[in-house]
């Protein structure tokens, strides 16, 4: 199958075993990208006791799976799933960012992850040099110590390995923040600072599972295509298509926490007993104020619409967050009856930190 790298990692946590596995062509054909094949694993080896499994139990699996497209078309996710502690279903849940595009540069389109460690731990991946390492010293720690922490050992560990290859670029880190080592069931997956897989509460899996973390570094390349020039000409369309949005490039959804209460009267307003409001102090311009890259974006990203929000006086001075999307301005914002961008701001650096969905947190 062109695309894939071929196998995933399996990884059981008590015994400390781990392999790789492979699924057949077919599988992939019929069951395409990360929610597509997740969804298959979890029938084949949970559907017949899906009733009496529990979603913060060790029998429950966590699945972070890459895509076909991931590394050939502008922008990157990776679908995290599993058993959801939020609705007993299956959520493919998404989060932006380099991580797909490292575990399949290490050889890798996915993570299966069984059982539950006896004591905290995190997954250590650079390329064929996979191992399960203390989290001690971060259990507890909310996200920026967490991902200092992780991002400066492990790229020390990483020259080790590679001390040929020059400077190295930081790894890419999925972990968890206290909400999902208490196993909430809104505890989203983190990546990056302020990314996040938040829907399905697979936080509250990683942490039943005393992982923290999976850090992944890549050195290899992507594997071929069936078509590379077809592949390049449909990926330049795509960011030429993007790159006339420009409306959208600017503010992305966030400038909807004013639009979709004053123009469509949409918004849920203090638990929805509003739909409606008008209050110009939640404009996309006063958010404005608050960037500090107005022109950046994920990896490989074409519209660039993410913008960083800091709060440099004031009483919540120091808090540091992805500006709200139209999400987090809805249900950390109008939802709750706040209607000015530092306190909008301010409770989403809390969730952020805490490792919350701020969607279902709010």
């Amino acid at each position: 199958m062109r695309g894939y790298a071929g196998k995933f990692l399996e990884i059981d946590l008590p015994s400390s075993d781990i392999r790789t596995t492979k699924f057949p062509s077919s599988a992939l054909r019929d069951y395409i990208g990360g929610r597509g094949l997740a969804t298959k694993v979890l029938w084949d080896q949970l559907g017949r006791k899906w009733e009496t499994v529990d979603p913060l139990g060790p029998e429950n699996i966590l699945l972070v799976f890459t895509g076909p497209f991931t590394g050939y078309f502008p922008g990157t996710k990776v679908c995290i799933s599993g058993k959801s502690p939020q609705s007993n279903g299956v959520i493919g849940s998404t989060v932006a960012g380099e991580f797909g595009i490292d575990l399949k540069c290490a050889g890798y389109d996915g993570v299966i992850v069984t059982g539950r460690a006896e004591k905290p731990c995190y997954l250590f991946i650079c390329d064929s040099q996979v191992e399960i390492k203390d989290a001690s010293p971060i259990w507890g720690k909310k996200a920026r110590d967490t991902l200092r922490f992780l991002v400066s050992k492990s790229t020390d560990e990483i020259r080790a390995l590679r001390p040929k290859h020059g400077e190295v670029k930081e790894p890419s880190v999925l972990y968890i923040g206290p909400a999902g080592e208490n196993r909430t069931r809104v505890a989203a997956v983190v990546s990056k600072y302020a990314h996040g897989a938040g829907y399905g509460g697979y936080g509250g899996v990683m942490g039943a599972k005393n992982l923290k973390a999976i850090v992944a570094k890549g050195f290899g390349p992507v594997p071929d295509v069936c078509d590379q020039g077809r592949v390049l000409e449909l990926a330049q369309q795509f960011s030429d298509s993007n790159f006339e949005h420009e409306h959208f490039r600017r503010w992305g959804t966030g400038g909807g926490g004013y639009y979709f209460g004053a123009e469509t009267s949409s918004e849920p307003i203090r638990n929805w007993q509003d739909e409606w409001h008008d209050m110009a102090s939640y404009r996309r311009e006063e958010f404005d104020k608050y960037w500090v890259k107005k022109h950046w974006g994920d990896f490989g990203c074409p519209t660039t619409c993410l913008k960083l929000a800091v709060l440099r006086t004031g009483r919540f001075k120091g808090a540091i967050c992805d500006n709200p999307d139209y999400e987090l301005e809805a249900y950390l914002g109008t939802n709750l009856g706040i209607f000015t961008p530092e306190e909008n701001i301010y409770l989403s650096y809390v969730s952020n930190e805490l490792g919350l969905c701020g969607i279902q947190g709010g």
